[in-house]
């Protein structure tokens, strides 16, 4: 697998919102997932992993509006 230092800003900006996408995805079956949990103990499991996927889903939102920013003003 090649170095991200290999790649151009386009393409790491393809591959982030790619990333983002399923991101998205992950967070919308997990929030769903805790709203259904009946068990408050398996809620709160859920809820920790909800909010690892939101920080991780915020960290690829950074890293594309940089790339964006790179991309336009590069």
């Amino acid at each position: 697998m090649s170095d991200s230092n290999d790649k151009s800003p386009e393409s790491e900006l393809a591959e982030t919102r790619g990333a983002l996408d399923v991101l998205f995805t992950l967070r919308e079956e997990f929030a769903q997932w805790v709203e259904e949990a009946q068990d408050d103990m398996r809620k709160e499991e859920l809820e920790n992993v909800l909010g690892h996927v939101e920080s991780i889903e915020l960290e690829f939102k950074h890293r594309f509006d940089d790339l964006e920013k790179q991309i336009k003003g590069g």
